[in-house]
């Protein structure tokens, strides 16, 4: 069974065209927003990470016995 082409043009100035367009852009920006909260906390967990290998690993002073050029051979 085929049904003909749903024509909306002559809805777009209707109040429910318009108010189901907002909430699918409304879902939209909130989805995109909740993903970019959760890869800002996976970002910020990393960066933690990172920090604490920084500070425990090596002490600081090794760092400041390298000359130019050199590298921990990490």
């Amino acid at each position: 069974m085929q049904i003909a082409d749903f024509d909306t043009a002559s809805m777009h100035h209707h109040r429910l065209f318009r108010d189901a367009k907002i909430a699918m852009l409304t879902h939209r920006v909130l989805s995109h927003m909740q993903a970019t909260a959760t890869s800002v906390n996976e970002v910020e967990e990393a960066l933690e990470e990172f920090a604490d290998a920084a500070r425990h690993e090596r002490p600081a002073a090794d760092f400041a016995l390298l000359e130019a050029g050199e590298t921990l051979g990490l």
